[in-house]
C-alpha cells in the first residue's frame, strides 16, 4: 500500500509540474511559427554546432567513468573501456526515452550480463551513480542559490527562499561527504552493500561537476552572443533548472527544464531561444543516442560471435573485470 501511495504521489507531482510547464511554454512560444524557428536554427551556424558537439563529447567522457566508480565502492573492478560502453549507452538511452529503470538500466544489465555481472551489480551502478551525480548537482545548485538567491524565482518561488534553500542543500551535501569519508566502513543501500567511498567520492563529484558544466555549455554556446550572462552564471541557472526537472519526476525533465530556462532568459529573442533549446536536445540527446545504438549493435554482434564460435580462454584482464 505504501509503495502504491508513493508512486501515486510521484505521478501527481509530475502532472502538476508538467501542467505548469505547458502553460509557461505556450505563453512563451505559442505565437512562434515554424519558419521563424527554422530561420533561427540556420543562424546557429556550423562553428557553434561543432563547439556544441565538443562540449557534448567532454560531458560523455566524464559520464564514461560512472560505472567504474560505482562498482569500485563494492570492490568490483570494471575497466574504463567497459565502463565507457555501459555508462554512456545507458545514459544516452535513458536521457532520450526517460524511465531509466526500464530503459537505461535494461541496457546496463544486458551489457553487465555479457561480462559476467548481474542484476545486483546493475542496481548498484544505477543507484550509486544517481546518488553521486545528484549530490554534485545539489552542491552546484546550493552554491548558485547562495551566490544568487534570486535564481529561485525561476521556479516560481519567492526570492527570499533562495538563500535558505541553498544553505540547506550545502549542509546536506556536506554532511553526506563527511559520512562518506569518515562514516562506517560498510554502507547498506536497501539490500546492497558498498564500502565507504572515502576521498574517492570527491574525485567522482568533481567528474560529475565537469559533466554538468559541459552539458550547460552545450546550451550556452548558441545563446552566448546575445545572452546577458557569463558561462558561470549560466551554469548556475542550468543547475537550478536541472534540479527542478529531477524533482518534477517528469522523464528527462522534458518541458519543465525548458520552461524554467524560458522564464529566466529574457535577453534572447523567443525564436532564438526556441532554436537553441531544439539544437540542445538534438545534439545532446539524439546524437549520443544514435552513437550508443551503433555501439550496442557492435557489442551484440561480438557477443553472438563469441557464443557461436569456439570458446576462448579468459585473459587476466577479463577475469579482473568480472567477466
Amino acid at each position: 500500500m505504501r509503495h502504491i501511495l508513493v508512486n501515486a504521489a510521484k505521478i501527481l507531482v509530475a502532472l502538476v509540474f508538467a501542467g505548469i510547464a505547458i502553460r509557461v511554454l505556450l505563453g512563451e512560444f505559442g505565437a512562434l511559427s515554424a519558419d521563424e524557428v527554422m530561420a533561427s536554427l540556420s543562424e546557429i551556424g556550423w562553428g557553434a554546432a561543432v563547439l556544441m558537439l565538443l562540449a557534448t563529447f567532454i560531458a560523455y567522457v566524464a559520464v564514461s567513468t560512472y560505472d567504474a566508480f560505482a562498482l569500485r565502492y563494492a570492490g568490483i573492478s570494471l575497466s574504463l573501456r567497459r565502463s565507457s560502453v555501459s555508462s554512456t549507452s545507458s545514459y544516452a538511452v535513458s536521457n532520450l526515452l526517460g524511465f531509466p529503470v526500464f530503459t537505461g538500466n535494461a541496457v546496463r544489465y544486458w551489457l553487465f550480463e555479457s561480462w559476467g555481472l548481474g542484476a545486483k551489480e546493475t542496481a548498484l551502478a544505477a543507484i550509486v551513480t544517481t546518488v553521486a551525480c545528484n549530490h554534485a548537482l545539489a552542491i552546484i545548485a546550493g552554491f548558485s542559490l547562495v551566490a544568487e538567491p534570486d535564481l529561485i524565482g525561476t521556479a516560481g518561488l519567492d526570492e527570499a527562499w533562495g538563500l535558505p534553500i541553498g544553505l540547506v542543500l550545502l549542509v546536506i551535501a556536506g554532511a553526506l561527504i563527511l559520512f562518506a569519508i569518515y562514516g562506517q566502513r560498510e554502507i547498506r543501500i536497501w539490500q546492497l552493500h558498498v564500502n565507504r567511498p572515502g576521498p574517492t567520492l570527491l574525485l567522482q563529484l568533481a567528474v560529475c561537476a565537469v559533466d554538468y558544466a559541459a552539458t550547460a555549455a552545450v546550451l550556452y554556446i548558441p545563446l552566448g552572443h546575445t545572452l546577458g550572462m557569463d558561462l558561470l552564471s549560466f551554469i548556475a541557472l542550468f543547475s537550478i533548472a536541472k534540479t527542478i526537472g529531477i524533482v518534477s519526476n517528469v522523464p528527462g525533465g522534458l518541458g519543465v527544464f525548458e520552461a524554467i530556462i524560458a522564464s529566466a532568459v529574457t535577453d534572447v529573442s523567443v525564436a532564438d531561444l526556441a532554436a537553441a533549446l531544439i539544437a540542445y536536445r538534438v545534439i545532446f540527446y539524439l546524437a549520443p543516442f544514435g552513437i550508443a545504438g551503433g555501439a550496442l549493435a557492435v557489442h551484440g554482434l561480438r557477443v553472438a560471435s563469441r557464443r557461436n564460435g569456439p570458446r576462448q580462454p579468459l585473459t587476466p584482464s577479463d577475469e579482473k573485470a568480472g567477466r
